[in-house]
């Protein structure tokens, strides 16, 4: 493994983290979150989502957070917007002020099956709007506009995706004029052989690792040996949330139902992302720069656990609990 002098954590709590979330968190609180994100060093943060609010409420208030985070130069705010109206809305709040650096607007599941249960559309639509989206976001402004390639290594509804399919979106999604690849495992399948040996291929086609980040869910525990599996590919920057929360869109917030996704994949388990606080403490441990103050970072999900009532997935925060 070639020394590594550098990791960028993208901390995705405030979106794929909250998504999950079966209670509405206040647009006070959420802006705690990233305050406090950006008091610790992070410098990259997805704060929410322009999900329609039938389906997602819980980014009821994506615009009032963005007019009130902190418009810093070297903090990049990235949202998610998978559709026309959503990129038109970030068209808008861009007119207003609002700080956004960074879009997902192209969520392309190599599983057609999941496609159809979580956006209602083909391989062929979503690519046909994605390409629509990437065009004319870069035409008001933002200057990074990225898709997920997702169920690279299997799928919740279908199971089994062969590999194949993931190197052929990388290369239409490119075509299309993305500036970057969220490489996502939805089901936690990764095994680090399997990470390795993609990333490998991926990077012997498109060797500017400023083209890629990986993102996990932590299903089944492999998410840190995945996630270093991939550093040794090259992959410098990895999507994280704090606690491990995140996964399938609520189908209730607040005692309401609401469309979300439908049926939950799974049943009283962890779904969300390889954790923030114990990536970082890793990454400490090797002695590999993130910019990040890992114990402030461990203070947030303390806190965190407090704003949404329960004990959270973190190895370093449950052992912050235990010192005196």
């Amino acid at each position: 493994m070639e020394k590594i002098d550098h990791i960028d954590i993208l901390d995705v709590t405030l979106r794929d983290g909250l998504q999950h979330e079966e209670i509405f968190v206040p647009t006070e609180a959420k802006l705690y979150i990233a305050n406090q994100l950006i008091g610790a060093g992070f410098k990259h943060i997805e704060v929410g989502s322009f999900s329609h609010v039938k389906y997602v409420p819980q980014f009821r208030d994506i615009e009032d957070v963005l007019e009130n985070l902190p418009k810093r130069d070297d903090v990049e705010y990235t949202v998610l917007a998978l559709n026309t109206k959503a990129c038109e809305r970030v068209a808008a709040a861009l007119d207003k002020g609002a700080k956004i650096d960074r879009v997902l607007c192209g969520q392309l599941a190599t599983s057609e099956a999941y496609a159809r249960k979580n956006m209602n559309r083909t391989h062929e639509e979503l690519f046909a709007e994605a390409k629509r989206n990437v065009k004319l976001l870069h035409s008001v402004g933002v200057k990074k506009v990225f898709a997920n390639v997702g169920t690279i290594f299997g799928c919740p509804v279908q199971g089994a995706v062969p590999l194949k399919t993931a190197y052929e979106f990388c290369d239409r999604v490119f075509d299309l004029g993305f500036d970057e690849i969220e490489h996502s495992d939805t089901e936690g399948t990764a095994a680090p052989d399997a990470v390795y040996e993609y990333f490998t291929k991926i990077f012997s086609f498109y060797p500017d690792s400023r083209m890629h980040s990986f993102h996990v869910h932590d299903v089944r525990g492999m998410g840190l040996a995945a996630y270093y599996a991939a550093m040794e590919a090259g992959v410098t920057a990895f999507d994280c949330t704090l606690g491990g929360i995140g996964g399938q869109v609520a189908n209730i917030v607040d005692k309401v139902p609401c469309k979300g996704t439908g049926d939950y994949y799974y049943n009283d388990c962890r779904t969300g992302l390889v954790e923030t606080c114990d990536f970082a403490g890793m990454l400490d441990i090797m002695k590999i720069d993130t910019g990040i103050d890992t114990e402030k970072t461990i203070k947030i999900c303390n806190m965190l656990e407090k704003i949404l009532g329960r004990r959270l997935d973190s190895y370093l925060a449950a052992l912050a609990r235990q010192v005196i």
